[in-house]
């Protein structure tokens, strides 16, 4: 009987953390597609004041198009994941780096100004850390109980 119970308790076990996965997964789906949207307007907001002022310098053009480039794989990694498609994780993996190496054209650019705003930089960093954690976990979906191992009922029967 108590070999039940153990196998019963790591079932109850592993159905509570795929299901934790499961809404981290989900969380971060959700926060693609904002940050995605996100980086969308930032990107018209900087082409208006362009068009406007009619001053355009090589940093406003490199910053545009990096962030267009963001909002791109953000939005696909959104949608990757929100469709359940088998690439899913590289494009989830790729989302997340953007978060840890976003901080990259700062530090070549002018080094000072990352020194200055370093503290700023940590918590996207670790949202691209325990995003790439989350998402090289094997996941097959909370909902499926052959995750969970599984007690034949004649031994659980005998005992």
């Amino acid at each position: 009987m108590e070999e039940f119970q153990v196998n019963s308790m790591q079932r109850i076990i592993i159905r509570i953390g795929v299901l934790l996965l499961a809404i981290c997964r989900t969380v971060y789906c959700w926060m693609f597609l904002y940050w995605s949207f996100t980086a969308i307007y930032v990107v018209g907001k900087n082409i208006l004041s362009l068009a406007r002022t009619h001053c355009i310098e090589r940093g406003d053009i490199i910053s545009n198009i990096t962030l267009t480039t963001y909002s791109i794989v953000l939005g696909i990694a959104w949608w990757m994941i929100f469709r359940d498609k088998p690439a899913l994780k590289q494009w989830a993996i790729a989302a997340n780096l953007i978060f840890i190496f976003t901080w990259f054209p700062v530090l070549f650019r002018n080094w000072r100004i990352f020194l200055n705003n370093e503290l700023g930089w940590w918590p996207e960093i670790l949202i691209g850390i325990f995003g790439i954690i989350i998402f090289c976990i094997p996941y097959h979906g909370w909902r499926d109980r052959s995750l969970a191992p599984q007690v034949s009922p004649i031994r659980a029967g005998n005992e």
